[in-house]
């Protein structure tokens, strides 16, 4: 335990010494930038005993386990540069529709194939011979860069939440996927706030649902009022007075790739995987310790922590409070000036017409199960509210658990098969 212990604090001093050797850290406070990483230190992490793949990107990773893949950029109508990844077809099959896969809040399009070609979705769905895409939205580690704004110096860059992705992001995605590959329409697979931007963009722009063949939610996010998650529920008495400080401070970079947290997190998921990366996951959407492979958890905590909005943190905060799926709440000024109302407006799911495929948990404490049930309720054309018959199954398990192979991935092959014609 002692040697451990010894361990561990070398590997953190080593580490923050290495950072602080970076020229970020030498500018004056005035010219600091707004968002303050730290290296990656690479070298260091190797001599220190890392698995690679922690530190590997997604192309490095796709190529260590055998599939070919693409880096894609793509520009918002707004200005934002994403990147966006394609793992192509390991077969010589038919043509398939292209699938694109949206990660969730603090994540990356990393996220589809970090336990491993055995486990990852994106590798399971490249092996079915389907066209796989994942996505990532504004403010990553992939997709911090604007034609006009620094992310790391412009605060408006950070003007967004879930409603800017949702309306820009993934609209900007699939119509570069399409044209990409000559195909009329797209699957969807999201990942929580990947499923929150779908719903966001197939309400506010309908015509969208004509480009979607089926998509696939897995734990679902659109009305909060039951998630007992800690994150949103800290914020959600304070939502007015966070609101009040972030349109007083302005809008800003949380939670980032390469900050501190993220690298303590990587450090102790490095030295003590379960403990530490489970307690991360149990605290903020639900974990059972045991059920996601030790070295699964130590590599994804090497991707996350990953940056957002605070706005969005907020924008679910708001969420909780008003116990409806609505917009940013501006304040009624700042709704009449953007919404042309004082009452800041729902999102209308009754325009989701693309067939719908729901995947919840029974342990999910960010998508709770009769949340889950109102979103079903509400959508005109869901083709299954499907629940992971496993008690010990939460947020992550749907896209890290080794079982996903028997839960998951065959519901979603199901539904591809199905309506791939």
């Amino acid at each position: 335990m002692e040697v451990t212990k010894c361990v561990l604090v070398v590997d953190v001093i080593l580490i923050i010494i290495l950072s602080e050797n970076n020229e970020a850290s030498k500018l004056t406070p005035a010219a600091r930038p707004l968002s303050y990483a730290l290296p990656e230190a690479r070298e260091l992490k190797k001599a220190l005993g890392y698995n690679e793949d922690t530190y590997f990107n997604f192309t490095e990773l796709t190529s260590k386990y055998g599939y070919q893949s693409e880096e894609h950029t793509i520009t918002t109508d707004d200005g934002y540069i994403l990147k966006s990844f394609r793992i192509l077809p390991k077969c010589n099959g038919n043509k398939l529709y292209p699938i694109l896969l949206m990660h969730g809040i603090l994540d990356t399009s990393d996220v589809w194939i970090i336990p491993g070609e055995e486990v990852g979705i994106g590798y399971i769905l490249a092996a079915n011979c389907y066209d796989v895409w994942a996505g990532n939205h504004r403010g990553n580690r992939y997709s911090r860069r604007h034609t006009t704004l620094d992310p790391d110096r412009d605060v408006a860059f950070w003007n967004f939440s879930f409603d800017e992705i949702g309306n820009f992001d993934v609209p900007a995605t699939i119509d570069y996927i399409l044209q990409a590959t000559n195909t009329p329409k797209v699957f969807y697979a999201g990942h929580s706030q990947g499923t929150t931007d779908f719903f966001v963009m197939a309400s506010l722009r309908p015509e969208y649902n004509q480009k979607v063949q089926v998509s696939f939610h897995l734990a679902p996010v659109a009305w909060m009022s039951n998630s007992y998650s800690p994150i949103p529920r800290a914020l959600s008495p304070n939502v007015d007075l966070f609101k009040g400080v972030l349109d007083a401070a302005g809008y800003i970079e949380l939670l980032a790739r390469h900050q501190l947290m993220h690298l303590v997190l990587e450090v102790l998921c490095h030295i003590a995987p379960e403990p530490t990366c489970g307690l991360a996951l149990a605290i903020t959407t639900g974990y059972e310790q045991g059920t996601i492979d030790p070295k699964v958890l130590s590599v994804a905590f090497g991707h996350l922590l990953s940056g957002t909005s605070a706005k969005s943190l907020a924008h679910y905060g708001q969420l909780v409070v008003s116990k409806k799926f609505k917009r940013y709440d501006e304040g009624a000024e700042g709704n009449l000036k953007r919404y042309k109302q004082k009452k800041t407006p729902e999102y209308n799911v009754s325009n989701v017409a693309s067939p719908v495929v729901l995947i919840s948990a029974k342990n999910d404490w960010f998508s709770s199960l009769k949340d889950v049930g109102t979103l079903s309720s509400k959508l005109p054309n869901l083709l299954e509210n499907y629940v992971v018959p496993e008690l010990k199954w939460s947020h992550h398990n749907h896209i890290w658990d080794a079982r996903l192979r028997k839960y998951v991935a065959p519901k979603i092959l199901e539904y591809l098969e199905r309506y791939n014609n």
